[in-house]
């Protein structure tokens, strides 16, 4: 069976870095952040109705690399966790995104705010971070999700990330 490993967590924390890591780490397939490819060529602000095209273009990547994934684990830059965080936080709805309840085989990487900002064109909240961090927070609680917290350095997130890892596998 498939591990699917989740970062997830406010911008600018260090989900693409650590997920890229631990890809190359466990020498293994990495679903990219869909939303990134999609603003880039979106050419305007992005609106509530484009919530439903991410979360579509998220949730098919994720389907076809874990059809295609022969490794034992896969890792993912996001999920639909960010898109439900989005729709909450920034247009105050919950309408785009369900509640999901993870499966056994799905674990998540909550990456903490507490490395410097890192300017982006596509990233816009550098003084919300602990509060996003802590809606991140009550959704995988809500969700009754498998998780760990990150903190500290990649290198301590890289570390820790890998060893709960190879426990899991």
């Amino acid at each position: 069976m498939l591990l699917t490993i989740v970062l997830t967590g406010p911008e600018s924390s260090g989900k693409t870095t650590l997920a890229l890591a631990l890809a190359s780490a466990f020498d293994t397939c990495m679903v990219p952040e869909f939303s990134r490819h999609y603003l880039q060529f979106l050419r305007r602000a992005y609106e509530y109705k484009d919530l439903k095209a991410i979360l579509a273009g998220q949730n098919a990547w994720q389907y076809w690399y874990q059809q295609h994934c022969k490794k034992p684990v896969l890792i993912c830059d996001t999920d639909w966790t960010v898109i439900h965080i989005w729709e909450h936080f920034k247009f105050g709805t919950k309408d785009v995104t369900i509640l999901e309840n993870p499966t056994d085989n799905t674990f998540y990487f909550l990456c903490t705010p507490d490395m410097p900002w890192a300017p982006d064109p596509l990233r816009e909240n550098p003084s919300d971070r602990d509060a996003l961090f802590a809606l991140y927070h009550q959704l995988l609680l809500d969700m009754n999700a498998n998780f760990c917290i990150l903190r500290g350095t990649h290198a301590h997130r890289l570390s820790t990330a890998m060893d709960q890892i190879s426990k899991i596998l």
